[in-house]
Formats: C-alpha cells, structure tokens, sequence
C-alpha cells in the first residue's frame, strides 16, 4: 500500500506539472469564467495546488504506522 500510494503521488505530481505548465494550461487560459470568484486561469492551478495538498495528506496518512 505505501508503495502504491507513493506511486500514485509521483503520477499526480507529474500531471499537474505539466497541467499548470505552457502546454497544459495554454487550454485553460481564459478569464471568463469565474471559480470562486477567480479568473479560470488562476482557478485552475489553485485548484491543482489545493489537490496536491489532499494527496500530500492521503501519503502521509498510509505511510504512518
């Protein structure tokens, strides 16, 4: 399990770099609409952001024994 979840971690670090990166967010670049308040083009890493805080809390949550 501790394995997977670090594998699974890593995966996730490495889409998000490549979803908030030129490539990734180029789609995304937009002001309308609005998240929360925030223009979609700074939603959308903070969205990425606040998810790698869940998955940074699910490893250490599996890797506590």
């Amino acid at each position: 399990m501790k394995r997977a979840s670090r594998l699974l971690a890593g995966v996730y670090f490495v889409l998000m770099a490549v979803a908030v990166t030129f490539p990734g967010v180029r789609p995304f670049n937009t002001i309308r609409p609005f998240v929360l308040g925030l223009p979609f083009a700074f939603a959308w890493p903070t969205l990425w952001v606040l998810g790698a805080i869940l998955v940074c809390y699910a490893v250490e949550r599996t890797h506590r024994s």
